[in-house]
C-alpha cells in the first residue's frame, strides 16, 4: 500500500499526482468513488465528513460535496463529470467554493484511473491546473490522506 506522489508545474498551472495500490478488483474500487453512499464513508482527509449534496454520474453531470471538519465551518467543492468510462477512468472538474486558495476560483481537473495490478488495483489520481505551490500542497495532503481512508473503507467491506 505504497502512496507515490508526484509535484510539477505546466504551462496551465500546477500538477499533483498520487497512486495507491489497493487488495481490490475494479468494480469496488470504482464504485467507491461513483457511489454517494460509499463517496460519504471516506472521501476526505482524517479528521473531515464528506456529505454528498450532487452526484449526477453523466458526462456533465454535476457533483457537489459538503467537507464537515470535526472543528471549524464546512466547505463546499463541486464540479462536473467530464469522461466516465466505467471502471477504468473518471474524469471531472474542480471547483472549491469557499477554500478560495485551493483553485483561486477557476476550475481544475481531476483524472481518477483503476488499473488491474498484481492481485488488486492501482488507483491513480492526477489533479492539474491548480494555481499556487499552497493550493498544491493543501491537495496533496488531502489526496494523500484520503486516499489512505479509501484503504479503511475497503477494510471495512470485508469485515
Amino acid at each position: 500500500m505504497m502512496v507515490i506522489e508526484m509535484i510539477e508545474v505546466t504551462g496551465t498551472g500546477y500538477v499533483v499526482r498520487e497512486s495507491m495500490w489497493f487488495a481490490t478488483d475494479l468494480e469496488t474500487a470504482f464504485a467507491g468513488w461513483t457511489n454517494s453512499e460509499a463517496i460519504a464513508s471516506w472521501f476526505g482527509p482524517p479528521g473531515y465528513r464528506a456529505e454528498v449534496l450532487e452526484l449526477d454520474l453523466v458526462p456533465g453531470g454535476r457533483w457537489r460535496f459538503r467537507m464537515v471538519p470535526e472543528v471549524g465551518q464546512p466547505s463546499h467543492h463541486g464540479g462536473l463529470y467530464v469522461e466516465i468510462c466505467r471502471p477504468e477512468r473518471l474524469v471531472f472538474t474542480w471547483e472549491s467554493e469557499e477554500d478560495k486558495h485551493l483553485t483561486n476560483g477557476r476550475e481544475t481537473l481531476v483524472t481518477v484511473t483503476f488499473t488491474e495490478e498484481a492481485d488488486g488495483v492501482r488507483v491513480g489520481i492526477l489533479h492539474e491546473r491548480l494555481p499556487t505551490q499552497g493550493a498544491v500542497d493543501a491537495l496533496s495532503q488531502g489526496w494523500g490522506r484520503g486516499i489512505k481512508r479509501f484503504n479503511d473503507w475497503l477494510g471495512g467491506l470485508e469485515a
